[in-house]
């Protein structure tokens, strides 16, 4: 599937999509509004233009998701556009 056939009501620009060249996870948070397991991609901040620090500290493999000192961080262009529109 791609992100074109994507459920697009979260309404993510597609300058941000374009970004996100890498997903390993074709959109699926699109559809969902989570990336991947919802336990692993947990966002506890943001902290600048693009970048999620994640609760969890578990390996999983994505081209976003980078370890930082003691953290995992996630710099994907959606799932930060995501977190920002709609943070709880």
């Amino acid at each position: 599937m791609t992100k074109d056939d994507q459920d697009m009501s979260l309404q993510i620009p597609e300058s941000v999509l374009e970004e996100t060249k890498m997903c390993p996870r074709d959109f699926a948070c699109l559809a969902t509004g989570r990336c991947g397991d919802p336990d692993k991609c947990e966002v506890s901040h943001a902290n600048g233009r693009n970048v999620l620090f994640l609760t969890s500290k578990d390996p999983l493999s994505c081209p976003y998701r980078i370890s930082f000192a003691d953290s995992l961080v996630c710099r994907c262009p959606t799932h930060y556009a995501i977190h920002q529109r709609w943070r709880s």
